[in-house]
């Protein structure tokens, strides 16, 4: 058989060889050879001395039959490198082979920061009580991991979307490498001064009651017992200045989001006042795009000598990740200084510093009552409207729940709040949620999609930064007039003295204990909240009460009546349906799951029940609500609230925390502000109080016995859970194919 193909008949010897064509990989190994050979060469006539002949092989020739093996050895890269002059191998670092695997124990050097402090010390200063002053150039970015103030005391420089122009004025800072760390871009020549945080001690050492708050900043262990104020921050030039197993990630804005940041701030040219609505995925950059928004609005004052807003309104209705409240509070809060910090380091905003209102939804999300949760968010929309209207901007920050039911409320709230753009962080969908959000927009409302921005630190989960922020509301003093930032009481719970409420009785300190969704037995009350969280919330009209009341009681009741007008005892200790359990507790009867109108209602704050004395009719709470707060209000006024927040194991463990602590370091209980070793009869007498009833036998308390700690449960060895020992769940796909 033949074939129509020709083959080319080999000539003679005088015939031409022809040239192998050689691949972009064959290629690049023979040069390696080629370089290998050369390098040899030149090596051994360095060392036989200038004189001399080199007896090494010849240069393979360009038609040289191919090498068994061209890749070059370790050592001949490392006498090419060698024999370049040292200029020329900083300059041009020397190539990888790509067919070669990367070697594990390579590491990259990642450039953060650009300035750097010249021999002279001129553009770097240090003073002894650890100030840091530097001139930099514009153009020029610092990344700074720890706790600080920002002082610029020339030029203009921005951070986490804040412009600070040169003032007297101090900004504070908490960069954990928990979260994306803010960048201090300089722009133009400027002046800065760096403070050491005042209150970076107090917050470090909550690490002694909890590892979530280990290992986040700069400084060394936080249960180190030698402190200095002076460490409080550090200068990340490049990556080898990071932590060891960190992974520090910039804060970064894509070029969008500057692009829409952009035209937000020029609202007011327009005459407008921006209320804007975020929305879209968890984890896809709402409160952080929020954050650099309002940020923007209070200090950015354009081509003007006057800011562009004096202050900003935030509606944060995502009860699992709160920004200005603890989890399961929602809240309308007012700004007029720049957000710098994370959520823990700002657990909550008293009416002196910025909030407004909040309400109380005793969950971590809206699904347990979304017709409560849209109540209490247009409740406080309504509050903004009334109080602030045209005078600030509006940023309403969404939870993540963007299907099903999730996207019902969102729509719903779009309808209702009318803002005037609505911004969907993400732009891979769904399609089905962009849809219909976009006719829940309508024509007139403008709906915008701007480009996620994930993060890659996986060192705190979502329930991890929920425990911490609860953690640190309750350890938190509330700021005073005369400071600008909170500090933090890092004694464990189970050594603060305890607020005592009477529960019975003519002068007892609240109307009644109030359970949201599932309503336990009178019997299992007690046991219920003991060593839980609850609201306290205030009642300022008996309307509050609605549903709760008896259907004889609410015909009459006229709902338009003024809610400002004092609340009447009869009806909300008689006509509420009240009984009272086993122990005394009042008990509010709530068989169909109502709630307290939002109107006529407002959170105050959370509480933990630390114990029930069931002999003085007592309930040990412990709050952070300041003494003066609670004075304010009157005991018949107030209700505590249960509902699914999520158990405060960490303060079960705080006191173990500790005791681990002061075996393996000496470490000492830090002490308690205030204390001192003198003291009045009447502590001395409390504190005898307190240690009868925890040593009662029928008294329901928080175990304060040093061997043992009540709900915890200590595993030896190879010891594991007991079957049916953990959280028991309600499965939501039953009926399901």
């Amino acid at each position: 058989m033949t074939t129509p193909k020709k083959r080319k008949v080999e000539g003679g010897s005088g015939a031409e060889t022809p040239r192998p064509v050689l691949s972009a990989f064959a290629a690049r190994q023979k040069l390696w050879g080629m370089a290998s050979a050369s390098a040899d060469v030149s090596v051994r006539s360095r060392e036989e001395g200038p004189g001399q002949e080199t007896q090494g092989s010849p240069l393979p020739t360009r038609n040289a039959p191919k090498s068994p093996s061209l890749l070059p050895s370790r050592a001949s890269k490392r006498q090419v490198a060698e024999s370049k002059p040292a200029s020329q191998r900083e300059e041009q670092p020397e190539g990888r082979d790509m067919s070669a695997p990367i070697s594990p124990g390579a590491k990259t050097v990642t450039q953060h920061s650009t300035f750097r402090p010249d021999k002279q010390r001129k553009n770097y200063q240090q003073k002894p009580d650890g100030r840091v002053f530097m001139r930099l150039g514009e153009g020029e970015r610092l990344v700074i991991l720890g706790s600080f103030g920002i002082r610029v005391k020339e030029g203009e420089a921005t951070i986490s979307g804040a412009v600070l122009q040169s003032s007297s004025a101090t900004h504070w800072v908490h960069a954990p490498h928990c979260h994306a760390t803010p960048v201090l871009r300089i722009s133009s020549p400027s002046v800065v001064e760096l403070q050491p945080h005042p209150a970076a001690r107090a917050l470090r050492q909550l690490a002694r009651l909890s590892p979530l708050f280990g290992k986040l900043w700069n400084e060394t262990p936080a249960t180190s017992t030698t402190y200095s104020d002076d460490s409080t921050f550090q200068v990340m030039f490049t990556s080898e200045d990071v932590p060891k197993r960190v992974t520090l990630q910039e804060l970064s804005s894509p070029a969008e989001w500057n692009k829409k940041l952009a035209g937000l701030v020029k609202a007011k040219l327009k005459g407008t006042t921006p209320v804007v609505f975020l929305c879209g995925p968890k984890s896809s950059g709402k409160s952080t795009f929020g954050k650099l928004l309002a940020n923007r609005l209070i200090t950015d004052q354009g081509d003007s000598n006057k800011k562009a807003w004096t202050s900003v309104a935030i509606l944060d209705i995502d009860p699992g990740q709160p920004e200005y409240g603890p989890p399961g509070v929602i809240s309308l809060n007012k700004l007029s200084a720049p957000n710098l910090v994370p959520s823990f380091c700002h657990p909550s905003l008293d009416p002196t510093h910025g909030q407004l209102k909040a309400h109380a939804v005793a969950s971590i999300t809206p699904a347990q009552d979304p017709s409560h949760y849209i109540e209490c968010t247009l409740d406080l929309l309504t509050h903004y409207r009334t109080n602030l209207g045209a005078k600030c901007p509006l940023i309403i920050n969404t939870p993540g729940w963007i299907q099903g039911t999730g996207l019902d409320i969102l729509s719903e709230l779009i309808k209702e709040i009318r803002p005037t753009e609505v911004i969907y962080m993400s732009r891979d969908g769904p399609d089905e949620t962009v849809d219909s959000l976009t006719s829940a927009c309508g024509t007139v409302i403008p709906f915008t999609t701007l480009p996620s921005q994930t993060t890659n630190n996986t060192s705190r989960t979502s329930n991890d930064f929920r425990a911490m922020q609860t953690l640190s509301y309750f350890h938190l003093n509330w700021p005073s007039l005369s400071t600008a930032h909170p500090t933090w009481d890092p004694t464990p719970l189970t050594a603060l003295r305890p607020w005592r409420v009477r529960y019975r009785g003519p002068s007892k300190g609240f109307t009644g204990i109030l359970c949201y969704d599932h309503q336990p037995g009178p019997h299992l009350l007690a046991e219920a909240i003991a060593g839980m969280i609850l609201a306290l919330v205030q009642v300022s009209h008996p309307s509050a009460f609605r549903d709760l009341l008896p259907p004889s009681s609410s015909s009459d009741m006229d709902l338009d009546t003024d809610p400002h007008s004092p609340p009447s005892p009869a009806t909300t200790t008689t006509e509420i349906g009240i009984i009272p359990t086993p122990e005394g507790l009042p008990l509010i009867q709530n068989p169909l799951g109502r709630t307290l109108d939002p109107r006529h209602s407002r959170a105050l704050g959370l509480l933990l029940i630390r114990g029930i004395d069931t002999q003085r009719g007592e309930l040990h709470v412990l709050t952070p609500l300041p003494a003066a707060t609670l004075a304010e209000v009157g005991g018949q006024d107030l209700v505590l609230v249960a509902g699914k927040f999520d158990t405060p194991t960490w303060a079960y463990a705080e006191d173990l925390y500790l005791r681990a602590l002061a075996k393996t370091t000496g470490a000492v209980t830090p002490a308690r502000e205030g204390d001192g070793e003198e003291s009045s009869e009447e502590e001395d007498e409390e504190e005898e109080v307190v240690g009868e009833i925890a040593k009662a036998e029928d008294a329901r308390v928080i175990g304060m016995a040093r061997d043992e700690v009540p709900w915890v449960e200590a595993l030896h060895g190879n010891q594991k859970k007991e079957v049916g020992s953990r959280v028991w769940r309600v499965r939501r796909d039953l009926g399901r194919n």
